[in-house]
């Protein structure tokens, strides 16, 4: 963002993220909106940052006023001891930025959790699924994704060799047709990602999930909403 100004304040959104992690391969990150997703402003891009990890950049998650609110919450690696932050791209223009320090180390090179030829056996399966009743009219949704995202940074000790990175590259997230969230991932992100976003459903309406890995593969699920609330699928 060489040629705009940062705003650096928490008018827009808040950024939450432990001090200390816990595990540095599952960090929990979220971004909470501030203001609502209305045609005359709204967020329009989210940019999540880990400053000292291989690839600083987490992902570029894209947002419409049909998402509600810009909340997003999800997992991330942690290489070492780094700045998180979070840039906010308003549709007026305007960046706003948040700063948040964190203690986390090993995480990109952290081993798989399950074995990587087991784990590769169920890419691609997801679930969606709305997390009670609407507030406001907001459906808050999360979408869970089963695969290995691997960094190109893991030791396989079955094979004693590093296996190339092999992640989730693309997730697109509509509603009767319309884009809800778009977002464009790579490496720190964590083993099997979740999402949790808001959808702001008029009448109920079909959710549809789409995703894509670095390798071309390429996954779909659907969930039915109703305006009062809905369970998984």
């Amino acid at each position: 963002f060489a040629d705009v100004e940062l705003i650096e304040d928490q008018t827009v959104f808040e950024l939450v993220t432990p001090y200390r992690s816990e595990d540095a391969a599952v960090t929990p990150v979220r971004i909470k909106a501030k203001l609502p997703q209305t045609s005359a402003r709204y967020i329009e891009t989210i940019y999540l940052f880990v400053d000292q990890n291989p690839e600083p950049l987490v992902g570029r998650f894209r947002f419409t006023p049909a998402s509600g609110r810009a909340d997003l919450a999800l997992r991330v690696r942690i290489d070492r001891y780094t700045n998180v932050r979070a840039v906010a791209v308003l549709n007026t223009g305007e960046h706003h930025m948040v700063t948040n320090f964190v203690k986390a180390a090993g995480g990109c090179a952290a081993p798989l959790a399950t074995d990587y030829g087991a784990a590769m056996k169920h890419a691609g399966e997801m679930q969606i699924r709305a997390l009670g009743a609407p507030a406001n009219g907001d459906i808050a949704t999360q979408l869970m994704i089963r695969h290995p995202n691997v960094t190109g940074m893991q030791m396989d000790y079955k094979i004693y060799a590093v296996r190339p990175a092999h992640y989730v590259k693309q997730v697109r997230i509509r509603l009767d047709g319309e884009d809800i969230l778009t977002a464009d991932t790579g490496i720190s992100v964590s083993e099997d990602p979740s999402f949790r976003f808001f959808v702001h459903p008029r009448q109920g309406g079909k959710l549809t999930a789409e995703v894509t890995d670095s390798k071309g593969e390429h996954w779909t699920q659907t969930l039915e909403l109703d305006p009062a609330g809905a369970s998984g699928s």
